[in-house]
């Protein structure tokens, strides 16, 4: 096994989910691990409005 696979979250409006609003949630997590779109991907931070929503698991 290799080591950890970078998450990419989908672009554009090609479903992989059974509908949007599933899909909107998927992505919303997915972009939380993307490297182009997370602050610190590796340490899982994100920030919001109120500041780190994820600190470690």
């Amino acid at each position: 096994m290799s080591g950890p696979r970078p998450v990419r979250a989908p672009r554009g409006s090609e479903l992989s989910c059974k509908g949007w609003q599933q899909e909107a949630a998927l992505r919303m997590l997915m972009n939380n691990l993307d490297p182009e779109v997370a602050e610190i991907p590796d340490q899982l931070v994100v920030y919001g409005g109120r500041g780190q929503a994820a600190r470690s698991w």
